[in-house]
C-alpha cells in the first residue's frame, strides 16, 4: 500500500492513542459511546458475521494478487509474499519473491475476453475460498470475545460475495481496456514499477517487463495487470500496512485503491447489503480516507472517486469526494478532536451521553424515508452500554463492595476507579546509570531512590509489544532534570509502581517526570501501596492462553465506579481461568497494581488469588 509509516522505534504519538475513523464515528454517534469504548476500553462481543467479511476480503486479495499470465486456472500453487521483520511485505528484498521464478503460461492458454478472464478468476476463487474461510473461522473461534457460532454463517453467502467483488473488479479491468490501458501502460510495458507497487508477487525493484506485456492494443491479460489496485497484502501481519498522518495522530487502512486511469479511486469493501445505521459510518469513513490520502501526499492529491462496494446486494455506492475547502475543514476538525480526546485523558463528564439520531438505510446504503428514527434517543435502546449508562435511563446491579468476607476475614475492597496506578516518590539518587538522551527526546536512565532505610528501583517502563514471541518495548521519560546526579535529592512524579523480587519498582514512561525535590517535598517510598483487593463483573475475556505459545490471560472488569484490566502470565494464570466467563462476578485478592496503554490494571502474581463470587447465570445481563 502507498502508506506513510511511522518509525516504530521513535513514534511521535503513542500508537495506542492515535485517532481512527471508527473512533471519530463513535464520537459523532455519542461521546459517551466513545468514552466507554476507548477510555474504559469496554469492547463488545464479536458476532460471527465478522469472519465472513474477513474471509471474503482475504480471498478477493489473493485472487487480485495472481496473474493469468503466470498461474493457470488449474494451478494449486499458493503464492506467498516474503515478510520483513515487522510483518510487512519485504518489498526491497529481491531474493524471495515468487513472481520472477514462475514460468509464464502459454499465450494461447491465456484469457482473451471478459468471459474467459472471469472463468479464470472464478477457478482461482475455487482454489482459495475454502482455505480463506477456514482461516477466518479459526481466528474467530480462537477469539475470547466471540459470540454465537460459526455455523450461523453460510459460507455460500461468502462465496457469492467474493464472486460479486471479482465482477466489480472486472468492471475496472474492462474500463481500463476500453481506455487503452491508461497513461501508465507504456511505462508498465517497459518494466517500470512504482514505489508502492500493487501486490503481484514481484519485489519493488524489477526492471524486466512483465510476462504479460505485449505490443499494440492492450490485451485482457494486460488490463488485469495494469488495473490491479493497491490493497493490503493478504500475507502481511495485521496493522502493518496502515497509513499514518505525518504527525502520526491519525491512522487508517485502505481496502482498494485504483489508479490505472491516472486518477485515484478509493474503494471500501463491505460484506453486507448496506442496510442499517452503520452505512452512514461507511460514508464518513471513506471521506476521512480521502482526507488521509490528501494529507499524506503533500496536500496535493485528491481522489477522483470514493466508492462503497456492497457485496451482499451487488451495489456500488458513490460517495461525494470532499472539496479542497472540505479537506482543510476536516484537517482542523479532526486535529481538534484528537487534541480533545487523545492528547489528554478526558473525564467522563466531558463525554456526555448525547446520542445522534439513529439512521435508516435501505439496501445498497440508500437513505430510507424517513431517514432517522423518530425517537431522538433510539440509539440508546441497542447500545452495548445501555445497562449502566445514565443516558439509557436505567442501571443494572454492578458490584459496589467496600469490604469482602473471605475465610473469616474482612478485607477492604478498592473500587476500580480508585486504583492508584501512578505515584510520586521523593528520595536520594544512588546507583545512577545514565542519563542518556535518545534521538526521540526520551531520557534513558536507571537508579535506586533511597529514603532512609527504604529503597525503590527507578527505570524506564518495559511492556510486552507482542505476546508470541514475546518482544519487549521500552518507554522513556522526557521531562528529566539536567541536574540529576549521584546523591541528588529528586522527586519522581507519575511513576508506575510495582514489586519485583520484594523490592518496590517505579517504571517511567512519557507521562513521568523527574525534578529536583524541594525542601518541603515528602513522598516516601514506604507509603506506596502496590497491592489491592478488588471486586468486579467480567465485561469481557480479552485473551486466553492457547497452551502452546500464548501464555496470557486477560479480562476487563467493571463495577459501579468504572473499569480496569486484569492480567496474568504463565504459571500465575489460575486454574479457574477456563471457567470464568462474561458476566461472572469475581474478586482478586492481593492483586498487584499496574497500568498498560494508559489503562489501570490488576496483575495476578505471587500471593494473589482469584475467587468467583457469582456466576453469570446469577447476575443480570449487561
Amino acid at each position: 500500500m502507498p502508506v506513510n509509516k511511522p518509525d516504530p522505534e521513535n513514534p511521535k504519538v503513542d500508537p495506542y492513542r492515535r485517532l481512527s475513523a471508527s473512533q471519530v464515528n463513535a464520537w459523532q454517534k455519542c461521546p459517551r459511546l466513545w468514552y466507554y469504548g476507548w477510555m474504559e476500553k469496554l469492547k463488545g462481543p464479536l458476532p460471527p458475521q465478522i469472519l465472513r467479511g474477513n474471509a471474503v476480503e482475504e480471498c478477493v486479495c489473493r485472487i487480485l494478487r495472481e496473474s493469468p499470465s503466470l498461474i493457470s486456472s488449474e494451478s494449486n500453487f499458493p503464492m506467498r509474499s516474503p515478510l520483513a521483520e515487522d510483518g510487512s511485505p519485504d518489498l526491497d528484498n529481491e531474493e524471495f519473491w515468487v513472481g520472477p521464478g514462475l514460468k509464464p503460461t502459454p499465450e494461447d492458454e491465456r484469457p482473451t475476453d471478459r468471459e474467459s478472464l472471469r472463468a479464470w478468476a472464478m477457478s482461482r476463487l475455487d482454489f482459495h475460498f475454502q482455505s480463506c474461510w477456514d482461516s477466518a473461522v479459526e481466528v474467530w473461534e480462537s477469539h475470547p470475545r466471540k459470540l454465537g457460532s460459526s455455523s450461523d454463517i453460510d459460507p455460500e453467502e461468502g462465496r457469492a460475495m467474493t464472486e460479486t467483488a471479482i465482477d466489480m473488479h472486472l468492471d475496472q479491468v474492462e474500463a481500463c481496456l476500453d481506455a487503452g490501458g491508461g497513461p501508465s501502460l507504456d511505462e508498465w510495458r517497459n518494466g517500470k514499477r512504482k514505489k508502492w507497487p500493487a501486490p503481484d508477487g514481484f519485489p519493488r525493484s524489477w526492471d524486466q517487463p512483465h510476462p504479460a506485456a505485449g505490443t499494440g492494443p492492450i490485451s485482457w491479460t494486460e488490463a488485469w495487470e495494469v488495473a490491479r489496485p493497491w490493497f493490503v497484502d493478504p500475507d502481511a501481519n495485521d496493522f502493518t500496512q496502515t497509513s499514518c498522518h505525518p504527525e502520526e495522530w491519525f491512522s487508517g487502512e485502505y481496502d482498494l485503491v485504483y489508479d490505472w486511469s491516472g486518477l485515484l479511486r478509493i474503494v471500501d469493501l463491505k460484506a453486507s447489503i448496506g442496510k442499517g445505521d452503520r452505512s452512514g459510518d461507511y460514508t464518513e469513513q471513506l471521506r476521512m480516507y480521502a482526507w488521509l490520502w490528501w494529507v499524506t501526499h503533500s496536500r496535493k492529491e485528491v481522489p477522483e472517486a470514493l466508492e462503497i462496494w456492497y457485496l451482499g446486494s451487488g451495489t456500488v455506492k458513490g460517495v461525494r469526494v470532499p472539496s479542497e475547502e472540505d479537506l482543510f475543514a476536516m484537517d482542523s476538525e479532526l486535529e481538534g478532536l484528537y487534541n480533545a480526546i487523545h492528547s489528554t485523558d478526558p473525564d467522563i463528564s466531558e463525554c456526555p451521553p448525547d446520542p445522534s439520531p439513529l439512521r435508516f438505510f435501505d439496501e445498497g446504503g440508500i437513505p430510507s424515508d424517513p431517514p432517522v428514527h423518530e425517537d431522538e434517543r433510539a440509539r440508546c435502546f441497542r447500545c452495548d452500554y445501555r445497562g449502566f449508562c445514565e443516558g439509557a435511563g436505567h442501571e443494572i446491579d454492578l458490584p459496589g463492595k467496600t469490604s469482602l468476607d473471605i475465610s473469616g476475614q474482612s478485607l477492604p475492597v478498592t473500587p476500580l476507579s480508585e486504583i492508584v496506578s501512578r505515584v510520586s516518590v521523593v528520595g536520594d539518587v544512588v546507583d545512577l546509570k545514565g542519563p542518556e538522551i535518545r534521538g526521540d527526546g526520551g531520557v534513558n536512565l536507571e537508579f535506586t531512590l533511597r529514603e532512609g532505610y527504604d529503597r525503590a528501583r527507578v527505570r524506564p517502563s518495559r511492556t510486552s509489544k507482542t505476546a508470541s514471541p514475546i518482544q519487549i518495548q521500552q518507554s522513556f521519560p522526557r521531562d528529566v532534570t539536567r541536574s540529576i546526579s549521584m546523591g541528588s535529592r529528586v522527586r519522581v512524579d507519575e511513576g508506575i509502581p510495582s514489586t519485583w523480587r520484594g523490592q518496590l519498582q517505579i517504571d517511567l514512561d512519557a507521562k513521568s517526570s523527574i525534578s529536583i525535590a524541594q525542601s518541603t517535598d515528602s513522598a516516601p517510598p514506604v507509603d506506596v501501596n502496590t497491592r489491592v483487593t478488588v471486586v468486579g463483573r467480567v465485561w469481557s475475556v480479552d485473551a486466553f492462553p492457547n497452551g502452546i505459545d500464548y501464555p496470557r490471560w486477560a479480562l476487563t472488569l467493571i463495577d459501579k465506579t468504572g473499569s480496569a484490566g486484569l492480567v496474568a502470565f504463565k504459571q500465575f494464570i489460575p486454574v479457574s481461568a477456563a471457567a470464568i466467563t462474561r458476566g461472572d462476578e469475581i474478586a482478586i485478592l492481593n492483586g498487584e497494581v499496574g497500568e498498560y496503554a494508559g489503562r489501570k490494571q490488576v496483575k495476578i502474581g505471587p500471593g494473589a488469588r482469584v475467587v468467583t463470587l457469582r456466576h453469570s447465570r446469577d447476575t443480570p445481563e449487561f
